[in-house]
């Protein structure tokens, strides 16, 4: 990867965007969640989810338990990690931590409402539930506590990671102390195709969306055979479902969900992609101790990707040039 803060170089990756982007709809919003950017939590009572874990194929139980440490914690057997991307592996397309796998959408909802968590798995990776992160929502609602007000943070200058294929520009609040998110994506097709999405990330809109399932993108008659595969039961050895995953090719979405229908337009693929890109920024939280605000631009930013960047700025000796910069 390649670091700039050459703010020419960030203003040519940002005319050369596509210039149509999207907003969601003003409904895509749930107020019944009341939590604040200058506040942290954890749940008041552990909770137990089930589900079939998405690279055992097992059926497996997920306790998630309050956070008493300075990180949150993820379990499996006796192997505990704290949340912290030195201990990030690079291996299937996710965010791995440690001997844990498929972080990335627990750790999605943790950043967007403040939550310090610990979660301990009798399989070594997440399920992929029906629902994505509705789960988690379920559990914490009426179950959570105040730990403590925390200052937001933001860097102290733009700069931009730039891989072979796709990028990151991180710039700084400019004064709303808010998350504004500008995420592009490029398909083959009209399906999603070249799509832009613009949101300002808050715990109402990312309650609405929590539920956004994981895509499922297969090229022509191979998605349809998936589709036929969905409607008798799922894959042998993999838990899919038409009820865990969007499936889409190039023409259409085979399983669409009316929630994320609005005039004529489908963002629950988008949805998916916003929780899947909030997910690094966690890390960032819990090393500084704050809620991270400012404007965060990609372009083909993958679970890898991800890694990389967390592990960049959570290097407080090779980020020291760009820095943190407190509210």
């Amino acid at each position: 990867m390649q670091i700039s803060t050459d703010s020419q170089k960030i203003s040519e990756l940002k005319q050369s965007r596509y210039p149509n982007s999207l907003r969601f709809p003003e409904h895509f919003k749930d107020k019944s969640y009341a939590f604040f950017s200058g506040e942290s939590y954890t749940i008041s009572k552990p909770f137990v989810l089930q589900g079939i874990s998405t690279l055992e194929n097992k059926l497996s139980t997920i306790i998630v338990k309050p956070a008493f440490g300075a990180f949150s914690k993820f379990s499996h057997l006796q192997f505990s990690q704290d949340l912290k991307p030195e201990f990030c592996i690079k291996g299937n397309h996710n965010i791995q931590l440690g001997e844990v796998k498929i972080i990335e959408h627990p750790i999605a909802l943790m950043s967007a409402f403040g939550f310090y968590l610990d979660f301990d798995l009798e399989q070594p990776s997440f399920p992929t539930f029906d629902f994505c992160d509705q789960v988690y929502l379920d559990g914490i609602r009426d179950n959570f506590q105040k730990i403590g007000d925390i200052p937001c943070f933001t860097v102290k200058k733009s700069f931009v990671i730039i891989w072979e294929k796709g990028y990151c520009i991180l710039e700084p609040d400019d004064g709303d102390q808010i998350l504004s998110l500008d995420h592009q994506v490029s398909y083959p097709g009209d399906t999603v195709g070249n799509a832009r999405i613009k949101a300002d990330m808050s715990p109402q809109l990312f309650a609405y969306i929590a539920s956004a399932r994981t895509t499922a993108f297969r090229s022509g008659v191979e998605a349809e055979k998936f589709y036929q595969i969905g409607m008798t039961g799922g894959l042998k050895d993999y838990p899919f479902t038409l009820e865990n995953v969007i499936l889409l090719n190039e023409e259409k979405i085979f399983n669409p969900r009316e929630k994320f229908e609005s005039q004529g337009l489908n963002y629950e693929f988008l949805a998916h992609e916003l929780i899947d890109i909030l997910a690094w920024i966690r890390f960032v939280e819990e090393e500084y101790k704050g809620r991270f605000v400012g404007k965060m631009t990609t372009y083909l930013f993958d679970h890898h990707k991800q890694i990389d960047i967390a592990q960049f700025v959570c290097d407080r000796n090779r980020f020291s040039e760009i820095g943190i910069r407190i509210l």
